[in-house]
């Protein structure tokens, strides 16, 4: 009987770490994309703020 229900255990840990493996990598790829349009947002805002302090100084 305890061996039935070691068996079980096991298999049921081995389901659960196989669907943690898979929701981690996907955590991964959203944080790697969440990553890159940070730095593209960020790319953008720096050239805003130079383009403005720009045609301001040549305006005033």
């Amino acid at each position: 009987m305890k061996f039935k229900i070691k068996k079980f255990v096991y298999l049921v840990n081995d389901v659960t770490n196989i669907l943690l493996k898979k929701s981690r990598e996907e955590a991964e790829d959203k944080a790697n994309k969440l990553r890159l349009v940070f730095i593209i947002v960020s790319i953008i805002l720096v050239l805003s703020i130079i383009l403005n302090f720009y045609l301001y100084l040549k305006y005033v």
